[in-house]
């Protein structure tokens, strides 16, 4: 590994453990084994390494999304999927949870995290509105459902000290993540049948409103 994935990797533990705030390019120094101007030569700020830290994270979840949302099969399958594999990433990079915690809770990168988050927002606010058009608003429009699920995986391991004590056990062990997987599909379940009863009118009798107007 060379001297920059080093850094970038020191600087990944220390970041989602302390915060950026917190962390200091000489403790990270230390901990990637560099001279601390090695770290000012390849990112220039402790602003550009933490932004890079992020950016890469970014980038490899939102592939990762997309490539679920741009698969075969039915957006339901699409969905199941995507639910999946977001809970899959976030288990597997704990740090990049305690990152954006801290920065949604008032960092000084909130808008870089936001504008990383709108494009795949955007495009399964869409993707939802294709294949219900009834989500287009109201209470199951898919701008609120996709925020609901976000909410609930997210909280999920933002709040998994707590959900400890209050579960008795580890929330983040790999049982209870797939009993998490299996609560967030059967709550998509239970979603999807509701949109398809708000759409089915529509689909099967699109002339029906029109025909009742002309009765005398």
């Amino acid at each position: 590994m060379n001297a920059r994935e080093e850094i970038l990797k020191a600087a990944d533990t220390l970041f989602g453990q302390v915060g950026y705030e917190a962390a200091s390019t000489r403790e990270i120094a230390e901990l990637s084994g560099v001279n601390k101007a090695l770290i000012h030569y390849h990112f220039r700020t402790k602003e550009a390494l933490f932004e890079s830290v992020l950016d890469r994270y970014y980038q490899r979840l939102n592939r990762t999304l997309r490539a679920a949302l741009d698969q075969e099969g039915t957006l339901r399958e699409r969905m199941e999927h995507l639910i999946e594999v977001y809970v899959d990433f976030l288990a597997r990079h704990r740090n990049f949870m305690g990152m954006v915690q801290r920065e949604a809770s008032g960092g000084p990168h909130l808008e870089r995290i936001v504008t990383h988050m709108v494009p795949i927002f955007q495009t399964g606010t869409e993707a939802v509105h294709q294949a219900y058009p009834a989500t287009r608003a109201g209470a199951l429009s898919a701008s609120r459902l996709l925020t609901s699920f976000y909410g609930m995986i997210v909280t999920y391991f933002t709040y998994s000290p707590v959900l400890k004590r209050l579960l008795g056990s580890d929330p983040l062990s790999q049982q209870n993540l797939a009993g998490f997987k299996r609560h967030l599909l059967r709550m998509l379940d239970l979603v999807a049948k509701a949109l398809e009863a708000e759409n089915a009118p529509a689909r099967s009798n699109p002339g029906r409103n029109s025909s009742t107007r002309r009765k005398p």
